[in-house]
């Protein structure tokens, strides 16, 4: 009996956190003209995408999608860059998944000491990136050779710089993601954040970051 109540719970708070990627996640940005827009992040499905056979022969041919689906529901990716890591960064920091993602911009909507955060530097962020992401650099997180921007950061992560050094007790819980398993940006955030005494606690890793994001089809912004 405990057995089945606890499994009863499991799949309950699954089937909840599944709902967010059907439902999507309300957010609104600051685009490139500094206008205030609203974005529902939920996974971008073409009407001619939903008739796609899920079969052997057309998700996995010879060029991995049959000739015969529909461009629209091709994605492309180079697959050749960068270092793959580790599934985990660090036994206190927790790797997370698109379903966990959702659910921490979802908490952020009302936590602003919760914090998405866009490690790669400013190109790639104006370029793209996930609805209420906030960009702090790696570089700037070096506070030898940025260290104007390592105030700033600091700044925005909730960090009191003293004359001790560092007080963390507004540090804000942080998600980070880069590009890609391959992209080590993130993960030289959180080596310069650990090294400073941040609560590794309170960071997590969204480790797919925009590649496993749009492999998915959720979408992306241009912020200002």
């Amino acid at each position: 009996m405990k057995k089945l109540i606890i499994s009863s719970i499991l799949v309950s708070s699954f089937l909840s956190a599944s709902s967010l990627e059907t439902i999507g996640v309300d957010v609104s940005y600051t685009d490139s003209n500094d206008e205030i827009k609203s974005i529902t992040i939920k996974r971008e499905k073409p009407d001619n995408c939903k008739g796609v056979k899920f079969n052997p022969s057309t998700i996995l041919g010879g060029n991995l999608v049959d000739e015969k689906v529909p461009q629209d529901c091709k994605k492309s990716f180079i697959t050749y860059l960068g270092k793959v890591s580790p599934i985990k960064y660090s036994p206190k920091v927790e790797t997370y998944g698109e379903i966990e993602v959702l659910d921490f911009i979802d908490k952020a909507n009302d936590n602003e000491n919760m914090l998405l955060v866009d490690s790669r530097t400013v190109n790639w962020y104006l370029n793209q990136t996930i609805p209420s992401a906030v960009n702090v650099p790696f570089i700037h997180l070096n506070k030898a050779q940025y260290p104007d921007d390592f105030v700033d950061a600091m700044d925005i992560l909730g960090v009191e710089i003293t004359d001790d050094g560092y007080d963390f007790t507004n540090a804000k819980e942080l998600l980070l993601f880069c590009n890609g398993v391959w992209c080590g940006q993130s993960p030289l955030s959180m080596k310069n954040l650990i090294a400073i005494g941040y609560p590794e606690e309170k960071l997590k890793w969204y480790r797919g970051g925009i590649q496993s994001w749009l492999s998915l089809g959720f979408p992306t912004i241009k912020p200002n």
